[in-house]
């Protein structure tokens, strides 16, 4: 009697597994969850600082570069002068909505996020068995990482949303029934869709390139010729891209911080002049340092846990998984090539030419693609001559999914955020300097950006080590026409500043609590101080 109900709870389960409504349900159960528990707060991270500057002057009708954050090509910690716009696009309405409200533009994050995985049904739909669309799914929504990035705001997942996009349109235009695009009129609808999706993508994180690419040599290698469709849909993207480039043009740094700049540096050229070109590193033994740096990294998308039992089990399952993802896109490539395989090998090969250090992040748009090739190999290799192998893999694996990353996902300490820019220390410290400081003021500070952001006043970085001298420091201060200083704790962000020394005697503290210290500085101080 036991056994005849077991039988058929699983019969059930699995039954509502293959139902279309399970995928759709189960994004929105994880939707729910991501913003039911979204941490309040923001790291010190300055990515997201700038996005919602370039959104704000979006809602307030300044120029899109007009952030107040000055590009110094004299320091360590440099940051482009702006981001593509597409994500800042998606973040005005919030700001024009909400105000500077950090918790509100995660949910762009978190809505994108899910759009994504959708998405990635749809894509992998055509020749995934829906239960494993439906796994698929369920296990990028319950990997701890990906949680982990949505209480950051950053473009990750609002590029995942467009790469996706654009793919799909592909191969719902370029790979199905050709009949449907004998009509001019939606061989013109399509070209704007993928030329228009493939843009966004682009205007969110320049890899973006990759999909052009992709559609080129899709059209090159497995039709033999390039169609009008494909040539109006990249005709299209370069529109956008070469209006967005003009939008980039324009700079607001003031002449005498570049011109002054210059005569305190032998660099050629500052960073924010630098071609992506340069960028790419074609030593050979580098590019397979990066090749293993990122197989280390892509195994952080595998839940670590307390036990020792279970993160050596957990090496074990994503090496394995590792060999059947591989064997999986040759199997895709010896049947049938598609844009997704060409797109895969075109954003690796981007990752392991640029020198770039290897980190997860840039893994995240690829991570549903590992689990797809690994679920294909499956499917059609494995789970045909032991078809009961299915059901205890299905079972065993997502048994120690939820054993692993819900706890993790709904107990995990976000130190980052708690002691981030948010924080009673930061907020009193930014309070001064909205309330104390002339808005013509400019403010020297390791996290320009965020300053930017949270007091409206001009900032740029802390320089080099080379300018830590007191006379070089002065000479700094004055080329770039600096009054104030921040000193913070850099080796461990908001923790205790327990000694803090003027740069030189030309700075006078004005400002001080348990996590840093204001200094303002004046040229006939230097006198007075000695």
């Amino acid at each position: 009697m036991h056994k005849i109900r077991t039988s058929r709870l699983g019969n059930a389960i699995v039954k509502w597994i293959d139902h279309p409504t399970a995928v759709p349900l189960t994004i929105l159960a994880l939707a729910v969850f991501y913003l039911v528990t979204l941490v309040k707060g923001q790291n010190w991270s300055g990515d997201g600082s700038l996005y919602i500057l370039h959104a704000q002057n979006l809602v307030e009708g300044r120029h899109y570069l007009d952030t107040g954050y000055l590009l110094n090509p004299v320091s360590m910690f440099v940051s482009p002068y702006g981001y593509p716009p597409v994500f800042p696009l998606l973040l005005a309405p919030v700001y024009a909505f909400f105000g500077l409200d950090l918790e509100a533009f995660k949910w762009v994050g978190v809505l994108s996020f899910c759009f994504s995985l959708w998405l990635v049904a749809k894509i992998f739909e055509t020749r995934l068995e829906r239960r494993f669309v439906f796994f698929l799914v369920l296990t990028v929504g319950l990997t701890p990482y990906l949680w982990d990035v949505t209480n950051v705001i950053n473009a990750d997942f609002t590029f995942m949303v467009f790469c996706y996009l654009s793919l799909f349109l592909m191969l719902h235009f370029l790979a199905g029934d050709q009949g449907r695009l004998q009509a001019s009129g939606r061989q013109i609808a399509a070209s704007v869709l993928i030329g228009l999706s493939m843009y966004l993508a682009y205007g969110t994180r320049e890899i973006g390139v990759v999909l052009p690419l992709t559609l080129l040599t899709y059209d090159i290698v497995c039709r033999r010729r390039i169609s009008l469709l494909s040539i109006a849909a990249l005709g299209i993207f370069v529109i956008f891209a070469w209006l967005q480039s003009i939008w980039f043009s324009a700079s607001f740094i003031p002449e005498y911080f570049e011109e002054n700049l210059k005569h305190l540096t032998d660099k050629p050229s500052s960073p924010a002049e630098m071609n992506h070109l340069k960028f790419v590193d074609l030593d050979p033994q580098n590019i397979l340092d990066r090749a293993f740096g990122y197989r280390w990294a892509l195994q952080r998308f595998w839940p670590s846990s307390s036990s020792a039992f279970i993160n050596t089990l957990n090496e074990l399952l994503f090496n394995l998984f590792s060999l059947l993802a591989v064997g999986g896109y040759i199997l895709a490539l010896i049947r049938r090539i598609t844009v997704v395989e060409i797109f895969l090998a075109g954003y690796i090969a981007v990752l392991l030419l640029f020198g770039a250090p290897p980190t997860v992040r840039y893994l995240t748009p690829i991570f549903p693609f590992f689990l797809y090739y690994g679920f294909l190999l499956c499917q059609e290799k494995i789970f045909p001559r032991v078809p009961r192998l299915k059901y205890l893999v299905a079972g065993g694996g997502f048994l120690l999914l939820a054993i692993i990353s819900l706890p993790v996902m709904t107990t995990v300490k976000y130190p980052q955020l708690e002691y981030g820019i948010t924080h009673p220390g930061a907020t009193a410290m930014f309070r001064f300097i909205r309330e104390e400081t002339r808005k013509d003021d400019t403010i020297v500070f390791i996290k320009p950006r965020i300053m930017a952001l949270m007091t409206g006043r001009s900032s740029a970085t802390w320089p080099s080590k080379r300018y830590s001298s007191p006379e070089a420091m002065n000479h700094f201060f004055e080329a770039v026409h600096a009054d104030y200083y921040v000193d913070m704790n850099l080796s461990l962000w908001m923790r205790p500043l327990t000694n803090s020394e003027r740069p030189s005697n030309c700075f006078r503290s004005v400002f001080k609590n348990e996590y840093f210290v204001i200094y303002r500085y004046r040229n006939r101080f230097c006198q007075e101080l000695e």
